[in-house]
Parts: structure tokens; C-alpha cells; sequence
């Protein structure tokens, strides 16, 4: 998870989220770099923050801060829901 296009089909987290975003993921991405274009993404559309750092991490460690980032956001989607 530490390195990305590498081999034009693994990603690591900051690529995914990018990648994920379409044309204007890939645009802020060729402006800004993956890490800081990710960043932007994600503060813009999900209120669990989630730090440059975490593109950096190993595979094993990234994979448990998804998961807790997911279950956070899943938390707080039924908190909504049931306001």
C-alpha cells in the first residue's frame, strides 16, 4: 500500500480514491499528487478524516484502518437514519 502505479493495475489507497472519482479525481491527482488529491476527496465527501499517513501504510495496516474508517461511517450513517 506504500507505492502506486506501479504496474498500471494495483493502486494503493490514495490511488483507489482517485481513481474512484473519475475525470475529477484523475485531474486533481495530475495536479496536486495522489496523496493530497485523495486528501481533497475525502474531506469533501465523507466526514471521517482520514490522514495523508494512511496512504503510506503497509497492506495489513491499511486494510485495519479501512475497515475501522467503514465502520465508523456505517455508525454514523444509522445514526442518521434513525434521527
Amino acid at each position: 500500500m506504500s507505492t502506486w502505479h506501479t504496474c498500471e493495475t494495483t493502486h494503493c489507497r490514495a490511488g483507489w480514491v482517485t481513481f474512484l472519482a473519475g475525470k475529477e479525481g484523475t485531474d486533481l491527482e495530475k495536479r496536486f499528487g495522489p496523496a493530497l488529491a485523495a486528501s481533497l476527496i475525502y474531506r469533501e465527501s465523507s466526514s471521517i478524516k482520514v490522514g495523508m499517513n494512511e496512504f503510506y501504510k503497509g497492506n495489513i495496516e491499511a486494510l485495519e484502518s479501512m475497515r475501522a474508517a467503514a465502520e465508523a461511517e456505517k455508525l454514523e450513517n444509522t445514526n442518521k437514519s434513525e434521527a
